[in-house]
């Protein structure tokens, strides 16, 4: 059962005071002029009225680099996997729900990675509702929206001057227990009420809606479409796409020896399906050697085969990748084009 909250923003720090004696605490926060999550401590400015930041917050669980052994001589030492446990304040609809998809690929599938395991499980999710959702948002068509739940212990709404929030999980509500000294208030009528309106009102901001889940039988039958050389035309094959995704999940495993030295460390990289090397066999041979297929692959992993493995769509409409191609590719231009027969 739910139990909501309010908070006025005047007590924020209070929160952040509570949060930061049991968790190592992440929010939205401005660096460098450009909102990004980081650690949050007492007395930073958490910034609640950001877009989407450039960078999803998946780093935080999936790290773009990760020792996962350290050699010398003969002896080979892993590193420790005890930490203390993550809270990220103030995810948007579509980060959270992408947490959620990474959780199935690096849990539920032949082989659990510990490094996502053990600090995703025992972490706590505050998201938030996108008042202002940006024009390059489409969440409305991966069955989310702008104030979707999915992936939240506590869901935040926004509504000025404080804060509602709504318990959504078993950590959530434990969390509302065990934070008693907070300066929580109860709210009233009109504090939700305002808080439905603001959710109605941002509903509105996005743009026409189209079904991403309907592609997936259409792509099944468009493996040699013409349309994937048109579209490889404009691709640079750069992998911004992936690197900014919230739910591309790729990783190389490389080794790394300190020269003149019998020592060295293994570690996990980003790595991205539009990359040449990606799919190079050691022969030479390569499965994909073009734009065209590595561009085809991205698209089918994401509507079509983790479908298949997972049961869940590999994108969350965040709009990073529309907003950040240096070529301006669109999929959700891509995806239309193949729900209206054009593909």
């Amino acid at each position: 059962m739910s139990k909501i909250l309010k908070l006025e923003k005047s007590k924020l720090d209070g929160l952040i005071q509570f949060l930061n004696k049991r968790y190592e605490l992440f929010g939205p926060k401005e660096i460098n002029g450009q909102i990004e999550f980081a650690r949050i401590n007492p007395g930073d400015e958490l910034r609640l009225d950001f877009l989407n930041t450039v960078k999803s917050p998946k780093d935080i669980f999936f790290a773009q680099t990760q020792p996962i052994l350290h050699y010398k001589d003969n002896s080979v030492k892993e590193p420790a996997l005890k930490h203390k446990p993550v809270a990220i304040f103030a995810l948007h609809p579509c980060d959270a729900q992408a947490m959620k998809v990474l959780d199935k690929v690096f849990t539920q599938g032949k082989y659990l990675d510990p490094y996502w395991d053990g600090r995703y499980r025992d972490s706590l999710i505050f998201s938030i509702g996108c008042n202002t959702p940006a024009t390059t948002c489409f969440c409305n068509c991966t069955g989310l929206g702008p104030f979707s739940k999915a992936g939240a212990d506590i869901f935040l709404t926004d509504i000025g001057d404080s804060l509602i929030l709504e318990a959504c999980s078993e950590k959530g509500i434990y969390f509302f227990k065990i934070a008693e000294d907070v300066a929580w208030k109860e709210p009233d009528d009109d504090d939700l009420k305002k808080a439905e309106q603001i959710k109605e009102a941002a509903q509105l901001l996005l743009s026409e809606k189209f079904q991403a889940q309907d592609i997936k039988s259409i792509l099944e039958k468009s493996w040699d479409n013409p349309v994937w050389d048109e579209i490889s035309n404009r691709c640079l094959s750069c992998g911004l796409c992936s690197y900014l995704c919230p739910t591309c999940h790729c990783f190389d495993i490389q080794d790394e020896k300190l020269p003149g030295t019998e020592q060295g460390v293994r570690i996990r990289i980003w790595d991205s399906c539009m990359f040449s090397l990606f799919t190079r066999e050691a022969s030479g041979h390569n499965p994909r050697p073009s734009i065209a297929a590595r561009f085809r692959q991205r698209v089918m992993h994401k509507f079509n085969y983790l479908i298949d493995d997972f049961g869940v769509l590999g994108c969350v409409g965040c709009g990073r990748c529309v907003q950040r191609c240096p070529v301006n590719v669109d999929i959700r231009e891509i995806l239309k084009g193949f729900l209206n027969g054009k593909g």
